[in-house]
């Protein structure tokens, strides 16, 4: 019996190896590899971490990397592109188990194409009845309207963010990074999925794909309505960090977008930023999906499957679903005290 080529081609790309490195590590030449024998099947997953069971699963393949918005697509290697790819059916995969078990919102977000990202951030705001203040946490604002956030493993935080429609669905996957730049990167990549569904292969086009998504974001979390009425030539640093903790913005962006809104000149857009460069940098901050933290509570709770459960079914380590959780999935550590499900151990206290 063979093992399924798609699946080992799938974990590959993911670890980011070369059919001929891989086959090299194997022994075995590049023909052998495309066939493999069940008995390679732990020589397999020590290389490319995962389970034996990983390439007994039906066929599969990545996201097609030409339908993924890439944060930086032209900074971004070919290699690092199919490793996101990969990434992103694993979270596909995921997405899918979870509800089997859990009645999740489909994807509501509206298809904008042909706005421009002014129009499209004002009709969004309408859609979605958000007023014209600041927007409450964005993840949560998406994972409401049926938009699958996940997190991208370490190895995978130079991507940044990418996202994709998958099945009718819209996924998003997010680096660590500050919480105000998570929240831009998050209204970035939503209006990818709104504004360029139709988004064609050319670099032109996905260069000023990139500028839109960032100009509809800036429209979005800072209406020029509320940059009018707090942001002045008179503008100070304190201010500017103020209004960066009370929009959720980084502190950068709320002096471009004035600048482009008009509401500040040239001059104070540029001694102001050469006085931002002098702050210090914002810690990373952990965020949380709400789906998350109802799903692996519920389900350990309930009895009804776990995170080891889940990842034997995805044929995957544990550690893979948690990085793809922002770390909400529980995992157990090993230590002596371990014991297989269901294995009963006595205790070991004694009366002195």
């Amino acid at each position: 019996m063979t093992l399924e080529p798609t699946r080992i081609r799938l974990a590959r790309e993911r670890a980011a190896l070369s059919r001929s490195a891989l086959a090299a590590s194997l022994g075995v030449n590049e023909r052998e590899l495309a066939h493999a024998p069940e008995q390679l099947g732990h020589r397999l997953a020590e290389l490319l971490d995962c389970s034996p069971s990983y390439f007994m699963l039906p066929a599969t393949c990545g996201i097609d990397t030409e339908r993924i918005f890439f944060r930086s697509p032209r900074r971004t290697s070919t290699v690092q592109k199919r490793a996101a790819a990969a990434v992103g059916r694993t979270g596909v995969d995921l997405y899918r188990l979870i509800t089997q078990n859990f009645a999740l919102p489909d994807t509501e977000v509206p298809d904008l194409t042909g706005y421009s990202f002014t129009e499209a951030a004002v009709q969004l705001r309408l859609d979605w009845d958000l007023g014209c203040g600041a927007l409450p946490d964005m993840m949560h604002l998406l994972e409401s309207h049926g938009v699958r956030v996940l997190s991208l493993p370490p190895e995978l935080d130079a991507v940044k963010t990418f996202s994709f429609w998958e099945d009718g669905q819209a996924f998003i996957f997010l680096a660590s990074m500050s919480a105000v730049a998570q929240r831009f990167a998050l209204a970035h990549e939503l209006g990818h999925l709104l504004l360029h569904s139709s988004l064609g292969e050319q670099g032109e086009q996905l260069a000023a794909a990139e500028l839109e998504a960032d100009q509809f974001a800036a429209q979005l979390l800072l209406p020029a309505l509320s940059l009018q009425v707090r942001v002045s030539d008179s503008l100070q640093i304190p201010q500017l960090l103020r209004l960066e903790e009370h929009f959720g913005v980084p502190a950068a962006v709320i002096l471009t977008h004035s600048r482009a809104c008009g509401v500040i000149s040239a001059e104070t857009y540029c001694w102001l930023f050469q006085e931002l460069s002098l702050e210090a940098p914002a810690d990373v901050q952990p965020v949380t999906s709400r789906v998350f933290s109802l799903v692996f509570p519920s389900l350990q709770l309930d009895h009804r499957t776990s995170t080891s459960v889940i990842a034997r079914e995805l044929g995957l380590r544990e550690q893979h679903i948690h990085e793809l959780t922002f770390g909400q999935a529980f995992v157990l550590l090993t230590g002596q005290n371990q014991q297989e499900p269901g294995e009963v151990h006595r205790g070991h206290l004694r009366a002195l």
